[in-house]
């Protein structure tokens, strides 16, 4: 069967994020970002994440308490007498009594060994919680566009290449899951780790706190000044060239055959090499770009802690700064991870910019393209297809596809359907099929407009395209396509199979209709590939079938078969054939000549050659 299409909606709104994105402040294109990769999830992927930042929360606030611990820990080692005059020391050794001294001192150092022990485990469980988290939210947002998609109207997917239409569904929801959700969590998470330490430090060393932050902060904010404007150039760019790099080598892939006829290996692997050097380039140097503040934030906080030091050490206090010197050392080697880890999220934020935008915007069209529930209910069909003054044209084009068609086919007939190429004869099926939607008038069946319930009209249709689409499975499973194996009615596959002459085939083949074909049925010839399509669209045993020059790779003799097998289901069935070779259409009730996008002419075939000049120059010439 055929999916279901409605008529896309004129775009309006869905890129106005882009264009926010353009003009205004860094922050607030940092906040739409952030705004359009949250309407991405789903309200209960919303509160997973919700609680994933509260335990990011709750490890960086552990992690400042184990700062205080090593504070505590090296006053007791500088001065173990003194260690009751310590913050929160003094408090536990007055509760402890008369307990020993030592008791006591032992007894502190094993509740601070417990807790390192409980906030390892507690950051363990946290990163694994955050890998699955983001493992799951990018294969359910692949998923979620890859079936949006898939329901999009016919018409968007003329517009749009599949590689692009791959790239967004399937490695886009990564990246915006790692450089937009992940940053952001570590972000907060790491804010919160920062504040929490400049407040113990502020508490312990106002002084020298202040000139830390000086030095750090000034170096690393001049450092970001330079480097955020490149990074998120960098990421757009980045992003286009994703999506022309897949398209280079998928066009060479799927156009192997004659790539190799044409002896252009070389020109397309070369396209495809310098396209993916350019894209090399431009990672590795987005990625220097990126852990350069690492270096930076390193040498600011070692300065700082040398020259604090120097200066300790120049004025005797070495013992008893020897706490203060101690945490600095630690703040600095937990911080330095953490101001890397702010600037990165930045920059991972501004590289994510265009991928975010992309697939908010497709996600926007899609929910306004969500299409009616299938309700299973059929559409009748007992008497005729009848087309009102339908027009249609393609978007981005000067004239009309077809103009101001009225045309009526009753049921049971079997007509032809010719006209020069370009004349409409695609784009008149493809309507009746509902894969698009008039501009203009309607399609009826039996009085009913099919856009009411389109799913149910398809259900009636077998269509055997120009363009056969076969999947790399089995000859059973591409006839009886996207249907589970243990719903595969056998008996209709079988009857399939001889109606479209292809027992032949199956019998050939060594493991007959369980042989794979390989993708897009590589180890067949066209004529076999296109006898499958015939097969897949006789399988449903459909009321309408549809040969949309479904017959131009069979020989002479198959094609003649077939067509004797086609009069057997005259009556039974309605039968509409888009033909090139006027031979098809020959013995049909009627032929329909497409030109310029008009019915120039409707009548049986000797009809048509009696009063139609440009129907006989058809004829005659072939």
């Amino acid at each position: 069967m055929i999916p279901g299409r409605n008529a896309l909606p004129k775009q309006g709104t869905e890129d106005e994020a882009a264009k926010d994105q353009e003009h205004g402040t860094t922050g607030a294109r940092l906040l739409t970002t952030i705004r359009q990769a949250i309407y991405l999830l789903g309200r209960e992927q919303r509160k997973r994440w919700a609680i994933l930042l509260g335990l990011a929360l709750f490890t960086s606030i552990l992690e400042i308490v184990a700062a205080a611990f090593v504070y505590l820990l090296l006053g007791l080692v500088a001065n173990p007498s003194g260690a009751v005059k310590l913050p929160l020391i003094g408090d536990a050794r007055a509760l402890a009594g008369d307990m020993p001294e030592r008791t006591f001192l032992l007894i502190l150092i094993g509740v601070m060994i417990a807790f390192f022990f409980v906030r390892a485990a507690a950051a363990m469980g946290a990163e694994y919680v955050m890998n699955r988290m983001t493992a799951n939210t990018a294969a359910n947002l692949s998923a979620k566009l890859a079936r949006g998609y898939l329901s999009l109207p016919y018409a968007f997917h003329l517009k749009h290449s599949s590689a692009e239409l791959i790239r967004n569904a399937h490695q886009v929801p990564l990246e915006v899951v790692n450089n937009v959700f992940l940053p952001l969590i570590r972000l907060m998470a790491e804010t919160i780790l920062t504040l929490g330490m400049l407040i113990l430090l502020i508490a312990v060393s106002p002084i020298g706190t202040a000139l830390a932050v000086a030095v750090v902060g000034s170096s690393t904010v001049t450092l970001m000044f330079i480097i955020q404007p490149r990074i998120k150039r960098f990421g757009a760019t980045a992003h286009a060239m994703h999506r022309d790099t897949l398209s280079s080598i998928q066009q060479a892939f799927q156009g192997v055959r004659d790539v190799k006829l044409l002896g252009r290996e070389k020109f397309f692997s070369e396209v495809y090499g310098k396209r993916r050097r350019r894209l090399a380039r431009m990672l590795y140097t987005n990625l220097t770009l990126a852990q350069s503040p690492r270096y930076v934030i390193e040498t600011s906080l070692i300065l700082f802690i040398l020259v604090f030091f120097a200066v300790t050490v120049a004025r005797g206090g070495t013992q008893t700064a020897l706490a203060t010197l101690g945490l600095f050392g630690y703040a600095g080697l937990r911080l330095q991870p953490s101001l890397q880890k702010i600037a990165a999220a930045f920059n991972s934020l501004k590289f994510a910019t265009a991928p975010t935008a992309d697939i908010h915007r497709d996600l926007r069209i899609i929910e306004q393209n969500i299409a009616a529930t299938d309700t299973g209910a059929p559409f009748p069909f007992e008497h005729e297809i009848r087309l009102e003054q339908v027009s249609f044209a393609y978007e981005d084009t000067l004239s009309d596809a077809l103009s101001e068609v009225d045309l009526t086919i009753r049921r049971g007939e079997q007509v032809g359907i010719c006209g020069p190429t370009g004349g409409g004869k695609t784009t008149l099926v493809d309507i009746i099929a509902g894969l698009l939607s008039p501009t203009k008038g309607r399609v009826l069946v039996d009085g009913v407009d099919i856009t009411t319930n389109l799913r149910g009209w398809q259900r009636n249709l077998g269509v055997v395209p120009q363009m056969v689409f076969l999947i790399d499975d089995t000859l059973r499973r591409n006839i009886a396509l996207g249907i589970p194996d243990e719903s595969i009615d056998e008996a209709a596959v079988r009857e399939a199979v001889r109606l479209a002459q292809l027992e032949e085939l199956v019998e050939r083949l060594p493991q007959g209709l369980d042989t794979v074909v390989g993708e897009r049925g590589v180890r067949l010839s066209g004529g076999e590939r296109q006898r499958i399509a015939i097969a897949r669209a006789l399988y449903y045993r459909p009321q309408v079938l549809i040969f949309d020059e479904g017959t131009s790779a069979l020989d002479n003799v198959t094609e003649q078969e077939l067509m004797r097998a086609l009069h057997d289901l005259r009556g039974a069935h309605t039968i509409l054939l888009v033909a090139h070779r006027l031979t098809t259409v020959r013995d049909a009730d009627r032929v329909v000549f497409v030109e310029n996008g008009r019915i120039a002419g409707v009548d049986t075939f000797d009809g048509l050659c009696a009063c139609n000049e440009s129907f006989r120059a058809m004829a005659g010439a072939r």
